[in-house]
């Protein structure tokens, strides 16, 4: 016979002076926090797509790709106003999708007009002729309307494509957020394992059907649990994956596009930030979460399935290691959940009633492959409110266990439990 660790003989009403915790399914930080990312996220990218994403899709439109010969290079100046302009032209050979071949002279789009493009100095024109060789194929674009025309450098998008990607991880970062809070909001995952405790909807009491049917080793029935803080790392996951997809998809392209030294350079710089950023925040979450993971089970069973106040009921508490927690306790926690309805919105509040410590262990170590047994008595107080669901409140009983840890955090698992009226009383 285990000796009795622990009794409960406290009234059902709040401790005094127990200050009153009310959890939301959101909190007004997260709201605040996701909310403007997605606003400022889609207001940025419809005004880059207006005034520069559309434009330049119509512009594109009016070029065909081609594949072209460079045949010579040359430097063409002009006096005007006292100032003599140079521009750099390719002299290039290439066909349209009819096959007809055409040989001009090209290089960006202010060589379309024969008067424009002399913005040059001579060191410069030349420097550019130097990055092209006579005989070395290339891709240009011909205007599509006439054949003839040909650029063999578009404008540079780098920097835009740079901003967009800050502005499109900025809106997917808040909706992934407030989807997140949406669906706490819905079904909060600290039930979510208890939903094996199906409510049978005739009777205000939960079902205990489920808890029945999961037999014990130590005692005759074990107790489902649930783990709170996974959740909050794959949502981390999720958003650190979205941005790596869109840093690394733009940094490749920006690679792939790039038309000089300077186009370079920045790619590499925006690959060093955005990128080295993204993957410090996967590999961050990825670790926590694989610790909280590979934190050894908790295993929760009970000797009876149905707990009467002011009855004793035993619990057999199973820790697997590898654990090692600076905290490590067990307690009977009663919660109160209301429902309510503001306009369209339907609203949950969650406050905790009752907390009344079962176990308590500071430096809690469990090796590897080995396993911390510990059993004790519980009892729920006399005149303390059963378990009880409606479509508007729910009282629910839990056993908590909370492991603070240096490295994760704290860890919260809990097994739920049923309180059930005292029909003897």
């Amino acid at each position: 016979m285990p000796e009795e660790k622990r009794s409960v003989q406290k009234t059902a009403s709040k401790p005094q002076g127990a200050p009153k915790l009310v959890l939301r399914f959101w909190k007004p930080s997260e709201l605040w926090l996701f909310g403007p990312l997605l606003v400022l996220g889609i207001s940025f990218s419809l005004v880059q797509l207006l005034t520069w994403g559309l434009p330049s899709l119509r512009e594109a439109r009016r070029f065909t790709p081609a594949r072209c010969t460079v045949v010579d290079r040359y430097i063409h100046s002009r006096i005007e106003d006292g100032r003599t302009g140079f521009r750099p032209e390719i002299k290039i050979r290439y066909k349209d999708r009819a096959g007809k071949e055409f040989v001009v002279n090209a290089y960006d789009k202010t060589t379309l007009d024969e008067g424009g493009g002399f913005d040059y100095t001579d060191e410069e024109a030349y420097k550019i002729l130097t990055k092209y060789t006579p005989g070395e194929q290339r891709i240009c674009r011909y205007l599509t309307e006439e054949p003839s025309k040909a650029i063999l450098r578009r404008d540079a998008e780098i920097w835009q494509w740079l901003f967009l990607t800050i502005h499109v991880s900025l809106a997917l970062s808040g909706v992934v957020g407030l989807v997140w809070i949406a669906k706490r909001r819905s079904s909060s995952l600290e039930w979510s394992a208890e939903s094996k405790v199906k409510p049978d909807r005739t009777s205000t009491i939960p079902g205990v059907q489920r808890i029945k049917e999961s037999p014990g080793i130590d005692l005759p029935y074990r107790l489902p649990t649930f783990v709170t803080p996974v959740a909050q790392n794959l949502v981390g996951l999720a958003l650190t994956a979205l941005w790596n997809v869109v840093a690394f998809g733009t940094f490749v392209y920006v690679l792939l596009r790039r038309e000089d030294l300077l186009d370079l350079i920045l790619g590499i710089l925006f690959g060093v930030i955005f990128c080295g950023l993204g993957l410090v925040g996967f590999f961050a979450f990825s670790r926590r979460t694989l610790r909280i993971l590979r934190t050894g089970s908790t295993i929760i069973e009970a000797s009876n399935y149905e707990v009467v106040p002011n009855r004793r009921c035993r619990l057999s508490l199973r820790q697997s290691g590898p654990l090692t927690a600076r905290f490590y306790s067990v307690a009977l926690c009663c919660e109160e959940m209301t429902r309510y309805t503001k306009g369209t919105d339907v609203l949950t509040n969650k406050q905790e009633v009752l907390r009344f410590p079962l176990f308590e262990r500071t430096d809690f170590h469990v090796p590897s492959g080995e396993t911390f047994r510990e059993e004790f008595f519980m009892k729920v107080p006399s005149g303390a409110m059963h378990s009880f669901i409606s479509d508007s409140n729910e009282i629910r009983w839990k056993i908590s266990v909370q492991i603070k840890t240096a490295r994760t955090g704290t860890i919260v698992r809990a097994a739920p439990i049923v309180v059930v009226p005292d029909t003897a009383k």
